[in-house]
């Protein structure tokens, strides 16, 4: 942030530059830098403080001590555990960096969406027909047509509620029509700060189409797909509700009735939903672990296809004892699962 902050200053438009920032953002890897869970953390020190007054720093760190004491970490991790949960705490593990024709692409393809975002009328063209594009389309109530080889798509904006539901389906709109062999998009733009002012917006294959091509397509077009028609194959034995809820713009009560339409059989864990086989085959993994330090025990839910193997203990009915050494906190079981029908 430090270095963009001086771009700015060397004259270039702060516009151009934290746009620029947007888009290198989203290829960067942030984390939870976390000794202990921050819920657990605050709950223990809240408790250990609930009944004194706590005026000074001296007396800050007394509770901090008593509270990290019984967790089993040092009073340092705990206090840096308190509200890693944060955005604002998050670490930056890892960054792609991208090519400069790249980062153009990724901007001009957000500078698009942002446009299409205040477009009153979108119209699409391209060769031949595409199911995927159209169920988008219908999404956002769009109407298609068909002639001579040609399918037209056309989407009015309508008043809603849900604004970061519309972006989500515009972005992946735009992702699968850039696929086509051949396609037009037109759109009618409304000004911002010109009430009645309204520009047109014209984008095709044959012109700027190779500059609004984002340098992760591929990515994009996976999550289109899946949100547009959610298969029980596409989205994987083990399923975190949180995570396809986000992947698809929706509630997770949302995401579960799509899960629940895609035909493919899982048992509901509450937060995570297995297929009865992984599930069988996770319980006995767990069973015939060699031991039960956490690291031990991640290692053997990744090698089963779990990316995220706490929400999936949590699940299964296992809880961890955390320590100052978090990969050898104890991991042990807390109740039996609960299945949802």
């Amino acid at each position: 942030m430090a270095a963009l902050r001086r771009c700015e200053e060397l004259g270039y438009n702060y516009k151009l530059v934290r746009g620029l920032a947007a888009v290198l953002e989203d290829r960067c890897i942030f984390q939870t830098k976390t000794f202990v869970d921050p819920a657990e953390a605050r709950r223990a020190v809240f408790e250990e403080a609930g009944g004194r007054v706590i005026a000074t720093e001296q007396e800050r760190r007394r509770v901090l001590t008593a509270a990290a004491f019984r967790l089993g970490v040092s009073a340092v991790d705990l206090d840096a555990s308190l509200y890693s949960d944060l955005w604002d705490e998050q670490v930056l593990a890892g960054f792609e960096a991208p090519h400069p024709q790249e980062l153009l692409r990724e901007y001009n393809f957000a500078l698009a969406l942002a446009l299409l975002a205040q477009a009153r009328r979108i119209e699409l063209t391209y060769r031949g027909m595409d199911e995927s594009l159209e169920r988008l389309g219908e999404e956002l109530g769009g109407r298609r047509a068909h002639s001579r080889g040609v399918s037209k798509l056309t989407v009015e904006r309508r008043p809603s509620s849900r604004a970061g539901q519309r972006a989500v389906a515009l972005e992946a709109l735009l992702s699968r029509l850039i696929l086509n062999e051949a396609w037009r998009l037109t759109a009618e733009v409304a000004h911002t700060s010109r009430a009645g002012k309204v520009y047109l917006l014209e984008l095709s294959r044959k012109s700027e189409g190779g500059l609004v091509t984002p340098s992760d397509l591929k990515r994009r077009m996976t999550e289109a797909r899946a949100r547009a028609e959610p298969r029980g194959r596409s989205l994987g034995e083990v399923v975190l509700v949180d995570e396809l809820a986000s992947k698809l713009g929706v509630t997770e009560a949302e995401a579960k009735k799509r899960l629940k339409r895609s035909g493919r059989r899982y048992v509901d864990l509450g937060d995570v939903l297995v297929v009865p086989e992984k599930l069988r085959e996770l319980e006995e993994a767990m069973a015939a672990a060699p031991d039960m330090r956490l690291s031990t025990v991640q290692g053997v839910l990744r090698r089963l296809g779990c990316r995220r193997p706490l929400p999936v203990l949590e699940a299964l009915g296992y809880a961890v004892e955390w320590t100052g050494d978090r990969g050898r906190s104890t991991v042990y079981r807390l109740r039996r699962r609960r299945t949802t029908p």
